[in-house]
């Protein structure tokens, strides 16, 4: 009987060779880039209307349709469950690329690391990501000294096995402060900066910080952006300012949308709104 190590591998080939058409992967990669070099990606989070019906498909197809390049994931592990290889050929069908993944540090602890590269592996996708602390894992100094020991030694493993990893902040790593510093700063100081990078949540930052100086401030490190369009007024919520300083820091390509209002399986037109707008902004 076959080992964990060796199901592994094959499941690398035959998602690679067997399962995917070249002529699908090839038309989904030539798809993602826009005139300015930069990709708009979508998090999932917000057709979780459809994910949760189990309508797949749908979702898939709606991104597609109204310009979406990449999709995030985020929780696929869980129920409603799908088959990675199953995603997979949904991507391909509908020209899309997996663009992340959002993992919980529970999730890493406890599935382990080899569970979720696997899943990943099969799923196309080389981003990966701690997205959430639970509460017990918060609120210490201890703790994100801790967190940040577990990721010096996650990160080695992961690139030696062709991923890269990013963390994606929500308000507590800023709320949460130690001796004047965030604990978002804190966790960055205290890891490598080549391989711990940094997808910024832009609603998880407090008014107190200055957007535009802070991905200044992290430089090379902003591996993506993340955002809403509008608000629930419909009104622009995410500022020119900012998207031309990811722009600028030379390592940020993906500009993924959050939109937390799961309204887009009425036909998709504020999905449109929403892409067509970051597109116009991508390209000023």
């Amino acid at each position: 009987m076959s080992n964990r190590r060796d199901f592994l591998k094959k499941s690398m080939i035959g998602a690679a060779a067997v399962a995917i058409p070249a002529s699908f992967a090839t038309e989904a990669k030539a798809a993602t880039f826009l005139p300015s070099g930069f990709k708009i990606g979508f998090q999932l989070w917000g057709v979780r209307d459809l994910l949760a019906s189990e309508n797949h498909e749908e979702a898939y197809r709606l991104l597609s349709l109204r310009g979406v390049e990449g999709i995030e994931y985020a929780n696929m592990l869980n129920a409603p469950y799908q088959p990675p290889i199953k995603r997979r050929l949904m991507q391909n069908k509908y020209n899309l690329v997996p663009c992340g993944n959002h993992h919980s540090l529970s999730e890493w602890m406890n599935r382990g690391a080899e569970a979720i590269m696997e899943h990943n592996y099969i799923l196309g996708n080389t981003d990966v990501s701690c997205h959430w602390l639970d509460p017990p894992q918060r609120g210490s100094l201890e703790n994100y000294l801790s967190h940040s020991r577990f990721f010096r030694e996650l990160t080695p493993m992961l690139k030696k096995n062709g991923f890269n990893f990013y963390y994606h902040n929500h308000a507590f790593e800023y709320t949460d402060i130690f001796d004047g510093k965030f604990a978002m700063d804190i966790m960055l100081e205290n890891t490598d900066p080549n391989l711990f990078k940094m997808q910024l949540h832009i609603a998880g930052l407090p008014a107190s910080v200055n957007t535009v100086d802070y991905i200044r401030k992290l430089g090379g490190r902003l591996m993506s952006l993340h955002f809403p369009v509008f608000d629930r007024d419909g009104n622009l919520s995410i500022r020119q300012e900012i998207i031309d300083a990811a722009k600028e820091s030379g390592s940020c390509k993906w500009f993924i949308i959050e939109q937390g209002i799961p309204d887009l399986a009425t036909g998709g037109e504020s999905l449109a709104r929403m892409v067509s707008t970051v597109r116009d902004m991508l390209n000023k």
